[in-house]
This record gives structure tokens, C-alpha cells and sequence, in this order.
């Protein structure tokens, strides 16, 4: 199935994209950033390491930790943070729209398998 993955840069370093969304998405949803970065096949240093990145982009923080204790850490969403979210799925829901047709005529076009590449040399 074709797919439209949202990019926004804000400049050279600074970046909305899916998979950052996503993982967003879903410490709002397991409460925990060790649970989302299991269901996305990512260390949990790696998703750590995006959520410190992603939370200092923000004047506003994107989610709230707190710190293992007995049961371990958890992590939510704020409202900023689930606002972001909406947001981002919202303007992608929107440019799929515009662009259904398009990749609808390009979607006809597709070979039924992929070819080969040759490689140079």
C-alpha cells in the first residue's frame, strides 16, 4: 500500500517526522518509554535518546517521565504532546487527501514485481 510519511524541518537539526510521532504515540499509549521502544523494535537507549532530543526541540515539554522506582519509570504524554501528535496525523490524513489521486494514477503505473537493479561497474 502506498503511504505519504510527513517530514516537517524546522531547519538543519530540528525535525518532525513518523517515526518520532509514532513513538510518541505510543508512550501515550504503554505509559512507559522502555514499552513503546520494545513495540517499535528499538533499544530503549535509542528511544530515550529521541524523546530527551524531542522534548528540547519544544518550548513545552512533549512528555512527562518519572523516575524508576520499585515498578520502573513511566512516561505520558502532555497535553502539548498530544496535541502535537493530532496535529501531525491531521496535516498527513490532509495531504493524503490532496494527493489520492496522483498516487492513485502512479499506483496503475507500478510494475507487478519489482526489477532488478543493475549495478554499476
Amino acid at each position: 500500500m502506498t503511504e505519504i510519511k510527513l517530514r516537517i524541518d524546522f531547519d538543519k537539526e530540528r525535525y518532525i517526522g513518523h517515526g518520532r510521532i509514532q513513538l510518541l504515540e505510543l508512550i501515550g499509549e504503554h505509559g512507559s518509554i522502555a514499552q513503546a521502544a520494545k513495540a517499535m523494535d528499538m533499544s530503549y537507549k535509542r528511544a530515550w535518546y529521541l524523546m530527551d532530543e524531542f522534548n528540547s526541540m519544544f518550548a513545552d515539554p512533549l512528555i512527562e517521565r518519572q523516575h524508576g522506582g520499585r515498578g520502573g519509570g513511566a512516561a505520558k504524554l502532555t497535553p502539548f504532546g498530544a496535541e502535537l501528535v493530532r496535529q501531525y496525523r491531521e496535516m498527513e490524513a490532509k495531504a493524503l487527501s490532496v494527493f489520492a489521486k496522483p498516487l492513485a494514477s502512479m499506483e496503475k503505473h507500478l510494475a507487478r514485481h519489482q526489477k532488478a537493479v543493475r549495478k554499476a561497474g
